[in-house]
């Protein structure tokens, strides 16, 4: 297969400063702390019993879902034998469940949970008081004002949670479990991660828990985000097709640029694991999502990898580190963009919108 190098011409293009200026006094949450899976403070997990109390329909989506339960897949034969290569399970436990200490409220085994996703909500400075904080003891969300909702917002934000809104973020997230780093537990015998993850399919289909407007009615998206700011299913979709695929590539680039050169021939570093797959990614966010709109971010992203050699023949760890970053700003200025002219995504949109698993409804 042809490099992207050999594949494309000269698409020298700047980020506007001034938009990206624009984007961080305006928009914190897509350049705040991100807190990765892998990151999880166990001693600020409060547990999705926490969480129920005011989210019940959103618990029990969870309950039926491979999240809740992905962490019997520590114990099966398959994690037995990654386990004993890799001499223990802790490494395990931060994808296949939440790590938390005893204070945590889990109703039984703690699986991939609220905090997983979210990022833990206790602590002295956590985001589970001030998230549902509208402005004083007895004023409900409805009643909020807009300093306030700011204000909350902010501090939200400033304390790593990961909100539905903050899409770059809910991204980067995911990929940090489904795209696996750790070369020792790639050694062991595991696998590189799903080929076939994706945010729209993924993110329509069992994990689906949009019942924060209504307690009776899983929205095709966040219900809040609707009802506040007006963003429609489709428009979210669109985003998350071009986020995800950004950040898939930003991930895949990332692994391959910090691992032991010597490792490069290791097959999950290979046509077959991060190089193949940033590729492929490269080649949609070219080829297809750049054929389907104009777009300055999207530009910018395709320009900072279209001289990396992928593949069989990658060995350029350095251009990998640098167009790594260049993705991650490119991402996070599209995600925080009000972008309107989309709708040339569709198409995409429906090819990949095939929800994976079985959407809960009450």
């Amino acid at each position: 297969m042809m490099s992207t190098a050999e594949s494309h011409g000269n698409l020298g293009v700047s980020l506007d400063l001034r938009l990206l200026i624009s984007c961080i006094a305006t928009a914190p949450l897509f350049f705040g702390p991100i807190v990765m899976a892998d990151d999880i403070d166990a001693a600020k997990v409060k547990g999705a019993q926490s969480c129920k109390k005011c989210h019940e329909a959103e618990y029990t989506a969870w309950t039926k879902t491979m999240h809740f339960k992905n962490h019997n897949r520590i114990t099966e034969s398959a994690g037995k034998g990654y386990a004993q290569k890799y001499g223990g399970t802790d490494t395990c436990k931060s994808c296949h469940s939440t790590p938390h200490t005893a204070g945590a409220q889990f109703a039984g085994t703690a699986g991939v949970s609220c905090e997983s996703c979210h990022t833990p909500a206790g602590g002295a400075n956590g985001w589970f008081d001030i998230h549902s904080n509208y402005g004083g003891k007895d004023i409900k969300r409805e009643a909020e004002t807009e300093a306030n909702r700011k204000k909350r917002l902010a501090a939200c934000d400033a304390s790593g949670m990961i909100r539905a809104a903050n899409s770059y973020s809910l991204a980067k997230n995911c990929y940090s479990c489904h795209i696996v780093a750790d070369e020792k537990l790639l050694k062991a015998g595991h696998k590189p991660g799903h080929g076939d993850f994706d945010l729209v399919a993924w993110m329509q289909g069992e994990i689906r828990h949009n019942f924060q407007v209504d307690q009776k009615t899983n929205a095709e998206s966040p219900s809040l985000l609707k009802a506040r700011d007006g963003i429609e299913a489709d428009q979210r979709k669109r985003v998350l097709l071009v986020v995800g695929k950004m950040v898939e590539l930003e991930v895949c680039l990332q692994n391959l640029a910090s691992i032991d050169g010597a490792n490069l021939k290791e097959a999950y570093a290979g046509r077959k694991g991060w190089a193949g797959r940033a590729e492929d990614a490269f080649e949609f966010l070219d080829e297809e999502i750049g054929e389907a709109i104009d777009n300055e971010h999207v530009k910018a992203a395709v320009a900072a990898v279209k001289d990396i050699d992928l593949g069989r023949k990658f060995k350029d760890q350095a251009g990998a580190r640098a167009a790594a970053e260049k993705l991650a700003t490119a991402a996070k200025m599209f995600a925080a963009s009000k972008e309107a002219d989309l709708a040339g995504l569709d198409e995409l949109v429906k090819d990949l919108d095939k929800p994976k698993g079985t959407i809960y409804e009450p």
